[in-house]
């Protein structure tokens, strides 16, 4: 309980910083480097016998103080360990690279879409060797950003993947509903 209540005064903090950031929003840049944003996101996680963990660094160019293009590549490991199930432990590896568009509708609210190219990897105990499996994903979708400096923000985003399978499998996600949570940070740090 302890935890929650410090990850929401956290939040409730962050929000209280940001405030005057957020009324700041990308100018027109006024040099070529000033287009430029990077960022990315990371996470990890355990529940029972899973673990996961995941890195995906990404490089935009805005084109407009609205419109963003870029590139994101990115790794995912999950592994599980079950004593008595026929599997054993194995990994799953994921690589991805993708391109992606989001354009600003209106203060901090963007609609996204991102076509994705991902690499899948099995290795363990009990499972044969295959060969590595592609697999293609159109993710759409928005969110919000919310500005901590005139060249910075955090991003939430929520997407859905189009090419889920629900019959055979042919995904490496697990639902169709991604979340993704991030920060972009542009190269020009210059005050404007």
């Amino acid at each position: 309980m302890r935890r929650i209540a410090a990850f929401v005064m956290a939040m409730v903090l962050m929000s209280m910083f940001t405030i005057e950031a957020q009324a700041q929003r990308f100018g027109a840049p006024e040099t070529m480097r000033g287009k430029f944003v990077t960022g990315g996101n990371i996470g990890a996680g355990y529940s029972g016998r899973t673990l996961y963990f995941s890195i995906a660094p990404q490089l935009g160019y805005r084109i407009t103080k609205d419109l963003e293009v870029g590139a994101r590549l990115g790794y995912n490991m999950n592994f599980y360990h079950d004593y008595y199930g026929y599997y054993g432990s194995y990994f799953c590896h994921f690589f991805n690279a993708s391109l992606y568009a989001n354009y600003e509708i209106f203060s901090g609210l963007y609609v996204h879409v991102e076509d994705e190219e991902v690499c899948s990897i099995v290795r363990g105990e009990n499972i044969n060797p295959t060969p590595a499996q592609w697999y293609n994903s159109i993710l759409v979708g928005g969110g919000y950003r919310q500005y901590f400096s005139p060249t910075g923000y955090v991003y939430y985003s929520l997407l859905y993947d189009l090419s889920f399978d629900y019959i055979y499998g042919e995904s490496p996600y697990v639902s169709p509903f991604i979340v993704r949570v991030g920060y972009c940070v542009g190269f020009d740090w210059r005050r404007r």
